[in-house]
């Protein structure tokens, strides 16, 4: 802090204009071209802190609400056709899977069958056998 206080506006200002009396014809142009980038620079980062500042877009989340008067039946409907939904949209992404493993050069069938194979072994370890009581 002993530094700044040796320090004023207005002395900066007075010898500033000053050396710019007393020098050459060339000095207000070196002035300028040393003081245009630092303003340019200032101002690009006043920029980026008032683009910054801006709070994000909200985001929206739609909720689907049913009448409390709807029936057992209308509900189980609904569930069965986004289940339908639900399984053709996991069916596509299987297949863009497989495309994308056939593209790189993998055996895409054999590792469904051997998919296949372990799930059923696994199944078949977890099922109790027949008559066997728990």
């Amino acid at each position: 802090m002993s530094f700044f206080k040796d320090v004023s506006l207005r002395s900066a200002g007075t010898d500033l204009l000053g050396f710019l009396r007393t020098s050459g014809s060339h000095s207000p142009w070196l002035f300028l071209a040393a003081c245009v980038p630092t303003a340019i620079i200032i101002y690009t980062f006043y920029l980026d802190t008032l683009e910054k500042a801006k709070p994000p877009p909200r985001e929206i989340i739609y909720v689907e609400s049913w009448p409390l008067t709807r029936s057992l039946e209308e509900s189980k409907a609904f569930i069965a056709e986004r289940q339908k939904l639900k399984d053709q949209m996991i069916a596509r992404e299987k297949e863009a899977y497989k495309a994308f493993g056939r593209a790189v050069g993998m055996d895409v069938d054999r590792i469904e069958r051997e998919a296949e194979a372990e799930r059923a072994a696994q199944k078949n370890r977890q099922t109790p056998p027949a008559g066997a009581t728990k």
